[in-house]
């Protein structure tokens, strides 16, 4: 049997499809299943709200998280600001340790002066190229223009990583009905990232909504989950 080698869409603004992208929150369940303890799951609730904004004058997509989990050392606040397709701006991640705050420019990344007590002020990373915000990849991927047997090539970066950013493979691997609330079913995408020695991970994205439902990830052994709540679980953001 002879298989189709994929399509490879490097892609740029440009080809993204932002109007799949609805305001509105979202909220998912995550789970981590460690080896060393495989009866515990460790959970955190994550909000995450989408909308347009008009900041100095221009309509800006602006994504809120709350990250919240059985602890305060586990809270997480994020707040980011990007043009309408997807080019990030500004990024801002609080902890219990402080606050994290980015601009990004056409060739780099520096920690913003203007933000009060930022860690990470001082910070400077180069960009060789266009990237995008890795900690947005769930909104992200609404946006992608999906279809079978394409390969999507994507620089992403995460926000402070020393490291810069990088161009990473997503393929559409097939496609799932996922079992929802009241034993529906959906029609979801599968889009895949191999990490390499058996790291992977898979999100199961709906064909009619484009929202992502869930992910399946496997790191060094760590299982990790993220669901999509159907029910809304309370407001936080």
């Amino acid at each position: 049997m002879s298989y189709a080698q994929p399509d490879t869409l490097a892609i740029s603004a440009k080809d993204l499809k932002v109007k799949q992208l609805k305001p509105g929150t979202r909220q998912y369940l995550v789970t981590v299943q460690t080896p060393g303890n495989p009866k515990v799951l460790t959970q955190s609730l994550w909000n995450r709200k989408v909308s347009y904004q008009t900041i100095d004058g221009k309509e800006r997509l602006v994504i809120r998280q709350n990250w919240i989990g059985t602890d305060t050392l586990s809270h997480r606040a994020v707040y980011s600001i990007c043009k309408k397709n997807f080019v990030p701006i500004y990024h801002t991640s609080t902890i219990y340790r402080g606050t994290l705050a980015y601009n990004f420019y056409a060739d780099r990344v520096e920690g913003t002066d203007t933000t009060v007590n930022n860690a990470a002020k001082g910070f400077k990373v180069a960009l060789q190229e266009a990237t995008f915000n890795w900690e947005l990849d769930l909104e992200f991927f609404e946006s992608l223009p999906l279809k079978a047997n394409t390969v999507y090539k994507i620089n992403f970066y995460h926000p402070g990583s020393k490291a810069g950013p990088k161009d990473y493979l997503y393929e559409v691997t097939g496609s799932e009905k996922l079992t929802t609330i009241n034993n529906t079913s959906v029609e979801c995408w599968q889009l895949k990232i191999d990490y390499g020695s058996s790291n992977y991970a898979i999100f199961w994205i709906a064909k009619k909504t484009h929202e992502v439902l869930k992910m399946e990830e496997r790191f060094n052994s760590v299982k990790r989950y993220k669901v999509k709540l159907g029910t809304n679980a309370g407001t936080y953001i």
